[in-house]
Parts: C-alpha cells; structure tokens; sequence
C-alpha cells in the first residue's frame, strides 16, 4: 500500500511544487505516473530476487531502498531531484508489490484465496487514495508538500522493522510445519499403544499437551530460523538470470492471464487518469480547490474499493465451496467469475457519470461518487480474476503476479501520459464514455474464459 501512497500521493501537492520549483502543471502530473510506471517495470527484477536472494530478504532490502528514496523526495531541492527519487522509490516499491500474490498462494488453502487476495489487491489500491487525502491533509495544515514524504517516511520506517520482526520466509511454511507436526502425530500414536487401559485416559492428557507444546516449539524455531536467519539456501542450483527475467512473459498467451491483466491495467488506468484529470480540473478556475479538499474528493475511491472486498473476496469464495460442493468435492477455478458480474456493470458506469459530472460541472459528489463505482471494480471483479488465474496455476502464482503488474502499471503509465491533452481535446462526455466502452468491452472477454475455462487451460497447459 505504501507504494501506492508514494505514487498517487503527488496530485493535491501540485500547486506548492509548482509554486516553489517554477515547473509546469504538466511537469508536475508527471511526477506521479513516472513512479507508476517504475512501480510495474520493477516487477520484472522480483523473481530473480528471490531465487538469488529469497523473498524475506529481497522485501527487507527493497524496503530499505524505498525509505531512502521517500527521505531523498522530502529533501529534494530540484525538480530533477524530486523526479529522480520518484523513479527509485517507485522501482524499490514495485519488487515487494509482485511478491504479494506468491505469498499468499503459498499462505493460504483453496477456499481462502480469494478473502486473502482481495486484501492484497484492496491494500494495493487503497493507497491510491489514502495518499491523495494525506497528502491534502499535511499540505494544507503545514503549508509544506515536503511533510508528505516525511511522515511517508516514518510510515515505511516502522513497517520496515515489523517485516523484520513479523514476517518469515514464506515458502513451503506451510508443508514443513505440517510434516514437523506429522511426526508428533506419529510419535505419540505409538506412545499411546504401549499405555494400558486403566491409564489410558492420563495418557491422552499427556499426549495433548506434549503435542500442543510441539506444534508450539515447531512455529517457534519455524519463525526465528525463516526471520532471523541471515544465511541464503545454496543446496541448489539458481536458474539463468534472463531466463528468470523473461519467463513471465509467456503467460501472457494464456487467456485468463492476457484478459486478467487487461482488465486490471484498465482499472488502475482509468483510476489514475481520473486522480490527475480531477487534480487539475478543480485547481484550476473556476474550482480553485485548496490541497485538502483535493485529498477529500479521493473519500470516494477508497468507499468503493470497501464496498467491493466482500464481493471480491468472501462471496467469490463462497461461491466455489457450493460449486465444490455439488460437484462432490470436485474444484472448478472458474465457479468464482460469475461474482465478478455486479463490478463489470458498474465500473464502467462509474467512468460516464464521471465524465457527464466533469463536462457539465456538476456538484463534486457526482464526480466522487461515479470514481467510488469506477474502483469498485478493482476489488469486486479484478481482483476475482486474478483470484482466478492463480488458482489455475497455483505454482507459477510468482510469474502471474509479476506479468499483472507489470501490464496494469504500463498500461496505468500509458493512458495516464495523455489524459489532460484527452480530456481538453475531447471534453469529459467524449474521453470517459470511450473509457467505459473500452472497459465493458474487455469484460465480455470474460463470457468465453467462463464457458470455454477447461479449453482455456489445457490450451495455456500445452503453449507453456
């Protein structure tokens, strides 16, 4: 999430930088999609991270470049300067972003993965509106946009040291603590035939308690050998470093990723486009917006990402255990899409209001609302789509997460270069109603990946 913040953090603070490095409004909005675009393009640097160095220390390392990078922008000088901490920061950021979908397909059983991915793609996108609001908030009580980056720093300070504390080497976490309490099993079933029957009742006592206490002793030297351990598994051979750095990109021939990634890209892409089209709009006369209420309007986007994590995550998931349930026990990855329905219908819609409301200057609640039905989308339908795919390729959920973000923040990148010129060019009516057509014309893409599913993968099974 603090990546986002880093990222999207910018646009209520337009007007101090502009005032105080003498740059253009244009200048400025790219201060913000630069380091959206470094956000994805680091993705593709995480998974050789990981095998060289392992996911723990690749977080902790790329962390402690991103606070350096945040303390770099609260006391840069220039406009040069201040772009080129936007280009690290984002770039440290993007390789702990990739990691979060690997993480939890390694955390997490089957009928938890998608409550456990929506709060990866819902803490991803909350930032994108948690830092437009702080960023009002500190601009317009301290009249300073470099306290931003300060408390920003602060922020990345005190989850650097909980990672450390809190949070081990992931993988296979779950396999070697079962198989350490297998053994318990095992060893106290043996035990238990050796008692006799008139102390057998003591003896299960004994049983329980010697076995809770080993599953306690278990996750106890489980978390200090995978979080403080400094040394790297050398047992194995790494793989080639350009074949790790190109082996993502392949699955973009597998339809679910290809339409996953899209719809993804689009969401963030419009939702950025949105962030700057609005900053710019209500600075400018007649609006005249002060930094804070700019922050505010961004209430909006972060209400409808809320509303969507039940959609995305607990109906999405319980969807599959009913469809598990009548198949007699048998998973079909695809009886979650169907949740995906109500935010493929409102996204879009979310994209015209917004657009009518700018064009005819409405009262800015129509515009906030239409932005909270646009993200509402990201955690109702996206994030069930990603769900999707990594449940269909569960030991390549790396390299899924790696191509997602790395297409969502290019695409978020290449749409966002643009969106003032859009906008002026062809007025609000005109740029978001093409936006929504574009947006409800890749969701049908979904109808075919549902009734064509088991096609679909044994087709990307064979190309991969």
């Amino acid at each position: 999430m603090l990546g986002n913040v880093f990222a999207a953090g910018v646009p209520p603070l337009f007007s101090l930088l502009i005032e105080e490095f003498h740059c253009t409004s244009d200048e400025a909005s790219r201060l913000p999609i630069y380091a959206l675009l470094m956000l994805g393009v680091a993705n593709l640097w995480a998974l050789p991270a990981v095998e060289y160095v392992g996911k723990r220390h690749t977080i902790l390392i790329s962390m402690v470049v991103f606070l350096a990078s945040s303390i770099w922008a609260a006391t840069a000088q220039s406009y040069t300067s201040l772009l080129g901490s936007r280009f690290l920061g984002g770039f440290s950021a993007g390789v702990i972003e990739a990691l979060g979908p690997f993480i939890v397909s390694e955390c997490f059983p089957e009928e938890q993965l998608a409550s456990a991915m929506v709060v990866y793609v819902g803490f991803l996108a909350a930032g994108s509106s948690v830092g437009p609001i702080l960023a009002g908030a500190i601009a317009s009580g301290l009249n300073s946009w470099r306290w931003f980056f300060g408390i920003l720093s602060i922020a990345i300070g005190v989850n650097l040291i909980s990672c450390f504390l809190m949070l081990p080497d992931t993988t296979h976490i779950i396999d070697d603590f079962w198989e350490e309490s297998l053994d318990h099993i095992i060893d106290h079933s043996s035990q238990e035939n050796l008692n006799t029957d008139s102390n057998k009742k003591t003896s299960n006592q004994a049983e329980f308690s010697i076995d809770s206490d080993g599953q306690d002793q278990s996750l106890r030297s489980l978390w200090i050998e995978r979080s403080f351990s400094l040394c790297i598994d050398s047992s194995r051979p790494k793989e080639n470093l350009f074949k790790l750095f190109v082996r993502p990109f392949p699955l973009l021939l597998a339809p679910e990723v290809l339409v996953t990634s899209l719809i993804f890209g689009l969401n963030i892409g419009w939702t950025a486009v949105t962030a700057i089209v609005v900053a710019n709009i209500y600075e400018m006369p007649p609006m005249q917006w002060a930094p804070w209420q700019l922050g505010l309007i961004n209430f909006g986007p972060l209400i409808g990402l809320l509303i969507g994590l039940p959609l995305g995550g607990a109906a999405a998931d319980l969807l599959s255990k009913r469809a598990m349930k009548k198949a007699n026990g048998e998973h079909d990855p695809r009886s979650r899409l169907p949740a995906l329905v109500l935010g493929a219908l409102i996204s879009p819609a979310g994209c015209v209001v917004i657009g009518f409301s700018l064009q005819k200057q409405l009262h800015w609640i129509a515009t906030a609302v239409g932005w909270g039905m646009l993200t509402f989308g990201l955690t109702s339908s996206a994030n069930v789509l990603l769900t999707y795919c990594v449940d269909c390729e569960r030991s390549r959920a790396g390299e899924i997460g790696v191509l997602v973000n790395v297409v969502k923040n290019a695409l978020a990148f290449g749409v966002s270069f643009t969106s003032m010129d859009w906008y002026l060019e062809a007025g609000g009516e005109a740029q978001y109603g093409t936006m929504a057509g574009i947006m409800w014309a890749t969701y049908l893409l979904v109808i075919p990946l549902y009734f064509f599913s088991s096609e679909a993968r044994k087709f990307s099974a064979r190309l991969l």
